[in-house]
């Protein structure tokens, strides 16, 4: 027994230890709570910053292809993109030479597009822009803006009202004092979440930003090492035919392992590509994957293009992010992009003139800029999209496609979210379907929906699919339950067929029976009446009474020679004591006597007796006895007669029950048949979506083909096995209004881009097919030319100079003379000709470095293992059999095509600018790049007296260092300055000048960031 001293230690104990796990608790959740704090915080920080560096990457994109920046979307306008445009990236990036340039062209009366009376004022030092939210899911930073939605406040967990991105870039106030060595500019870009009040939101006291610093300088063609004017093909033998001009082919080796210890050739300056880029395929193994033995140690820049496939499928690596194939050095197929890869978002039509692709463009069409920038918008603004319709045109044959558009430039646009499962409504178990989404996993661009029947028989399906996707559905005409209610249907009225049929020829048997039994209980009867007549016809006998005697006998008999015998024998009797019998014969034999004696006795009183007639008299009881026989065989042959009368009837309702089971017996055999027919030939539904194409063979993004084929459609029957004689099939686009499969806005029409195609089937199964979409609006814009337009835009901001100023008359492109304007550097004494060089072999090493072109056909033979120059070939061929590596210092811009041989890869050949750092130290130990002082020392260069930041070096000093670097090697060709093979100098088409003009116009750059940092996150 525990005193009450223990009791109170024990419930001091208690006490305790529920103050400790008090104080516990309240510490735990309050590191609980700061843990969430801090996953949300981190959440947002992670959200934040890919949504102002995202941002700043777009930005960074569209000041490259210098943009003119559209207030409230941040996209490319260039309605008006002009020297007035307060969004032009052109007029920002303007560096002091062009500016120079733009105002003596307009002191000498050229027209440069509409501009400020201030000429100052033509270049500007700010641009400040917005995006407003919310955007469609085709603008290229929705995933940005979406992502913000999930932006939330560490302490009350609301989402933070974020309503758009900033953008301001400014000219840095010093730029004056910025180190600068030719036309490089410089600027700074910020940008900045905001909220609806357009005040930028706060993190603390920190603004959410961020900002960079980004240098921008001319990216001239002599910056490559090699400028290609189609597509480069590595997946095919370099000695094949190429698909098309100014297609180039580098060697496809069987692996990596065919390579050995060679590195191949390698790029170690930039290369541009004007159109595709086709890797071999990549199998996941490099023994059996093919390999291209070429390396892009530097960029690789493209005009408008994409890495493809070989059959031009775009390219993925085998795995999604596995270690092998996270990084282009990593590959299999080739040597890799070391530095990436860069889209122009245009083609140098240069380049296509020079290959012969193309004539050029005056870029001076402005009506068509418009337009274009008219679509641009369009295409990616909610407003706009939210107005447009889906339209359907049937072919003119029946089995043509539908041609399905969208209205008011819109597009439609591959949907990101994982593409869902098939949706039914009503009982599919018997349905079936195939879907063939080309093995994607996302991208859906259309809502397809079968369906047909009503209530409790209605059914549908419907599915996503991408483009060039197809569906094939079975509908669930067939039902087990039904074929086996049929079966046992047909099964009893076999069974009642039998019943009836079997009982039918008992019957018959039976009835033949009793009519046997009738027959001969009617003779019967006749024998039995006859029998009775005769009897009564006989007389009746008159009874006489007689005196009584005492007994009278007479006898007769014959002598005992003669005999006589008769039959029937009749016996009359008189009386008790008076007896007479007498026998008589029809027929009698005598013999002869010659006596005959009777006798007779009598008694003393005899009575009279009567003769009986030959028949006798009536009998009575015979008579009453055949009376009884008539009456029961009467009675035999009345129920012979019901019976039979009962067998008649009988037969009657058995020929109509086997009447009416063979009527079931045909009619539920038509139904099995037609079940089988229905098991054997199912009704389907098959439908693909075609991509469309103009006659010019671009891709429509507006429009597709559907094909539509409906196979049996007589057998489109319902659950009881009911004919269905109409059905519907909905199709639903998917354009930027929709994200995920969802409308982005919560307002939107659910009905937006849905229509449905409503078909009668005939009697005969004959199909008859609706002229367009029904519940539909049929106005908006969907002509060819501006359906078509996606494709002519494509093509006209690849002939035009910049995607800012391709309208302006100061954009007036020099791309018809692209060959007169790079066919100007021939040998001594060449002749006017195109090519102004006819050829140019290399036999020996190059101890200079030359400039040529336009070169008709550029060889490197075997014996020249150095090579440097400026050089335009049409033709370049580099030959195998070599014994030592190559190596190329320069720019060689291709006209039409390029060949190198197998076995020199294998060997070896490093390919770069004259702007690669070890290129200096190659020249000048060739001799190449000298002091002007001392032309043949190779050493001097190396050891100048003077520091390069000597800040008062002498003339001389200044010369041979000039001569000492590859910026000497600049100077010698104007047109490898140009920015785009397109030139910048020429006449103008139609002009009668002959002296050629220059704009001094920048067409491409290279935008590098010095420096990005952020605040506020």
């Amino acid at each position: 027994m525990k005193t009450s001293k223990q009791k109170g230690n024990a419930i001091l104990q208690v006490l305790t230890a529920i103050a400790v796990m008090s104080i516990s608790f309240y510490f735990l959740s309050a590191y609980v709570i700061s843990q969430r704090r801090q996953v949300v915080k981190t959440k947002n920080v992670v959200n934040l910053k890919f949504a102002v560096n995202s941002a700043m990457d777009y930005v960074v994109f569209g000041i490259r292809q210098k943009y003119c920046f559209d207030n409230g979307s941040l996209l490319q306008n260039t309605t008006s993109c002009d020297w007035n445009n307060a969004g032009n990236v052109e007029r920002l990036v303007m560096s002091d030479e062009q500016l120079a340039s733009l105002k003596g062209m307009v002191a000498a009366g050229a027209n440069i597009g509409p501009h400020d009376s201030n000429l100052d004022k033509l270049r500007l030092d700010s641009i400040d822009m917005t995006l407003n939210f919310p955007v469609s899911s085709a603008h290229p930073l929705f995933p940005v803006v979406n992502n913000l939605k999930r932006v939330v406040d560490e302490q009350t967990g609301k989402e933070i009202p974020v309503q758009g991105i900033r953008m301001y870039l400014t000219r840095p106030p010093n730029a004056g004092y910025l180190p600068k060595a030719g036309r490089e500019v410089y600027i700074s870009a910020q940008i900045s979440l905001i909220d609806k009040n357009k005040t930028v939101i706060q993190i603390g006291s920190s603004p959410l930003e961020v900002r960079a610093q980004i240098a921008i300088y001319p990216r001239e063609l002599g910056s490559f090492a090699l400028v290609l004017p189609g597509d480069l093909r590595m997946d095919r033998s370099w000695d094949a035919v190429p698909p098309k001009n100014g297609d180039v082919i580098f060697h496809k080796f069987a692996n990596k392992a065919t390579m050995g210890t060679s590195p191949g050739m390698i790029f170690t300056s930039p290369v541009f590509v004007n159109g595709n880029i086709n890797l071999p395929v990549d199998s996941g193994n490099a023994s059996n994957s093919n390999y291209a033995g070429v390396t892009f140690a530097d960029r690789v820049y493209m005009g408008n293009g994409w890495i493809l496939k070989p059959d031009n499928s775009p390219y993925n690596p085998p795995t999604q992010g596995a270690l092998p194939d996270r990084y282009w050095s990593d590959s299999r197929v080739f040597g890799g992009f070391l530095r990436g890869i860069e889209n122009d978002g245009m083609r140098d039509l240069g380049l296509d003139v020079m290959s012969g692709t193309a004539s050029g463009s005056s870029g001076t069409e402005f009506d068509l800029n418009k337009i274009c920038a008219e679509l641009n918008q369009k295409s990616t603004q909610l407003d706009s999209m939210e107005q447009s319709n889906i339209k359907a045109t049937p072919g003119s044959n029946p089995d043509d496609p539908y041609r399905v558009v969208l209205t008011n430039y819109n597009t439609f646009y591959a949907q990101k979210n994982q593409l869902p499962a098939p949706v039914t409504t009503g009982d599919w178990s018997t349905g079936k379907w195939s879907v063939d989404n080309k093995n994607k996993l996302t991208g859906a661009i259309m809502n397809v929906e079968v369906s047909y029947g009503s209530g409790s028989n209605a059914r549908s399906f419907s599915v996503d699919l991408v483009k060039d996707g197809n569906v094939t559905v079975y509908p669930p005409v067939l039902n087990p339950s039904r074929k086996t209610a049929i079966e046992n249907n047909l099964k009893q009225a076999q069974k009642d067929y039998n019943d009836a049929k079997n009982s039918d020829t008992t019957n018959t048997d039976n009835l033949t029976k009793l009519k046997k039994k009738l027959n001969t209980a009617e003779s019967e009867l006749d024998v039995l009446e006859d029998q009775l007549a005769e009897e009564q016809a006989k007389p009746v006998e008159v009874i006489v009474s007689p005196s009584p005697s005492p007994t009278a006998t007479a006898t007769v008999s014959p002598s005992p020679t003669a005999t006589a015998s008769a039959s029937p024998t009749a016996t009359a009797t008189a009386s008790p004591t008076a007896t007479a019998t007498a026998s008589a014969s029809p027929t009698a034999t005598a013999s002869a006597s010659p006596t005959a004696t009777a006798t007779a006795s009598a008694s003393p009183t005899v009575s009279p007796t009567a003769t009986p007639p030959p028949g006798g008299y009536q009998d009575a009881d015979t008579i009453k006895d055949l009376k009884a026989k008539i009456t029961t065989k009467k009675a035999e042959i009345t129920d012979l007669n019901n019976q039979i009368s009962a067998a008649n009837s009988s037969g009657t309702n058995y020929t109509n029950a086997m009447k009416d089971a063979q009527a079931n017996i045909n009619k539920y055999t038509d139904q099995l048949n037609a079940y089988i027919a229905l098991e054997k030939n199912p009704p389907s539904f098959e439908i693909d979506l075609d991509k469309a194409y103009s006659w010019t063979g671009k891709e429509y993004k507006d429009r597709l083909d559907v094909v539509i084929d409906i196979n049996n459609p007589m057998y489109l029957v319902n659950s009881l096995g009911e004919r269905i004689y109409d059905f519907s099939i909905r199709l639903k686009g998917y354009d930027g209004t929709y994200y995920n499969s969802i409308p982005i806005r919560s307002t939107a029409d659910p009905a937006h881009l849905r229509g449905y195609l409503n078909y009668k089937i005939g009697s005969t199964g004959n199909i008859t097919r609706p002229t367009g979409l029904s519940s539909t609006a049929s106005t908006g814009v969907t002509s060819d030319e501006t359906a078509d337009m996606a494709a002519k835009c494509e093509d006209y901001y690849n002939m035009i100079n910049s995607q800012s100023f391709g309208a302006a008359n100061w954009g007036v492109s020099f791309s018809p003379g692209t060959r007169k304007s790079w066919n100007f550097a021939g040998d001594l004494n060449a002749t006017a000709a195109d090519p102004v060089v006819p050829s140019r072999t290399w036999s020996m090493d190059d101890q200079d470095f030359y400039v040529r072109s336009i070169v008709k056909d550029c060889v490197i033979t075997p014996k020249a293992n150095f090579v440097a120059g400026f050089y335009t070939c049409d033709n370049l061929t580099i030959q195998g059999g070599r014994t030592k590596p190559l190596r190329i210092i320069g720019t060689f811009i291709i006209g039409k095509t390029l060949k190198i041989d197998e076995q020199a890869i294998r060997t070896g050949i490093s390919w770069s600018s004259i702007y690669y750092p070890q290129a200096t130290q190659e020249l000048r130990e060739r001799g190449i790049l000298h002091p002007l002082s001392e032309p043949s020392s190779k050493t001097k260069c190396d050891s100048l007296p003077s520091p390069i930041w000597h800040p008062m070096p002498s003339i001389q000093e200044t010369a041979d260092r000039m001569a000492c670097n590859v910026i000497s090697l600049r100077a010698k060709a104007d047109p490898f300055k140009w920015t785009a093979v397109d030139p910048d100098c020429g006449i103008p088409v139609g002009a009668t000048q002959t002296v050629p003009t220059c704009k001094r116009r920048i067409y491409h750059y290279f935008v590098v960031e010095q420096s990005r940092e952020g605040s506020g996150l």
